[in-house]
């Protein structure tokens, strides 16, 4: 490679790894306290609402969560869906695991396990840096199964983030891979200049998202001292680690991630409370089956 071409990735390298640096400063800093769980939960959103733009389907946040979030368990979610519980299932696998790539696997469908393990192997053993890695890993998958572009970002994003030491996988190059960059990598062309331009705009929209939520997560845990209902510290927990939170399911007669039994009454004027207090804003502006999130 020569000339302005090498110059061009060289640049793309640089912004790739300068902004990856500085996020992984913020995600581990500890007096910026970034809800890493939250932070992932709102990415996966958005990666999954992009996954859906690549394959044909533009969809907001809005119906994707209730595609996701409101169908009775064991009815189909369709796909839009099926692609936010995708997402959302993959950014809970521990990279710090032994069997992390079995994990991932797993998720995908069956005819590509063979695919998808080998891809991980290589390009987690492979040379290069974190981008690097994660672009051999797009360049595999998507050489054999290249309409499963969904498949192929998780399993590039999760080495990115293990490649990096993080412990469970961060959506950056789902969120601004496009389409025609997909196709691109399908065919064989190089797309590196791309993918590192992907995760560099990725890492700088993380970055700005991190310190956003830090504040509105140091809002929540302040007011939540004003709280006096039963089970309102694992609530609020809950309420740091989700996205959306739709209280009849994952508020009663459970509160998700503890034993702490709540009332649906309970948890319905445990949200009202967190509104009126500016922590937490309802989400879908209806009278019934609503959801919550971090204000």
């Amino acid at each position: 490679m020569q000339g302005a071409a090498a110059q061009d990735i060289d640049n793309a390298c640089f912004s790739s790894g300068s902004a990856l640096a500085l996020l992984h400063v913020a995600l581990h800093d500890p007096d910026l306290a970034v809800p890493a769980d939250l932070l992932r939960s709102r990415l996966t959103l958005r990666a999954a609402m992009n996954c859906c733009k690549i394959e044909g389907r533009s969809r907001t946040e809005a119906e994707l969560r209730d595609a996701c979030l409101l169908t009775v368990p064991g009815d189909a979610m369709g796909p839009d869906g099926d692609m936010l519980a995708f997402w959302r299932a993959g950014i809970r696998v521990r990279l710090g695991n032994r069997d992390w790539q079995t994990r991932i696997t797993t998720l995908v469908p069956e005819n590509l396990h063979e695919i998808i393990g080998e891809a991980l192997d290589l390009s987690v053993s492979g040379a290069g840096g974190p981008v690097a890695k994660s672009y051999g890993v797009l360049t595999r998958i998507l050489a054999v199964a290249p309409r499963h572009e969904a498949v192929a970002l998780l399993c590039a994003d999760a080495v990115l983030s293990h490649a990096l030491g993080w412990s469970r996988p961060m959506p950056l190059l789902a969120l601004h891979l496009k389409r025609s960059d997909m196709r691109q990598i399908a065919a064989g062309e190089d797309a590196r200049i791309a993918v590192h331009l992907a995760a560099a705009h990725a890492a700088q929209d993380i970055v700005r998202l991190s310190y956003d939520l830090a504040r509105r997560a140091g809002h929540l845990k302040a007011v939540a001292t004003k709280l006096r209902s039963k089970g309102s510290d694992d609530a609020i927990r809950l309420f740091l680690t989700e996205d959306a939170v739709l209280p009849s399911v994952m508020l009663s007669p459970k509160i998700h991630g503890s034993d702490t039994s709540m009332t649906g009454r309970s948890a319905r004027r445990l949200c009202d409370r967190l509104v009126e207090l500016g922590a937490v804003r309802e989400l879908t502006g209806r009278k019934m089956f609503r959801l919550y999130g971090v204000a």
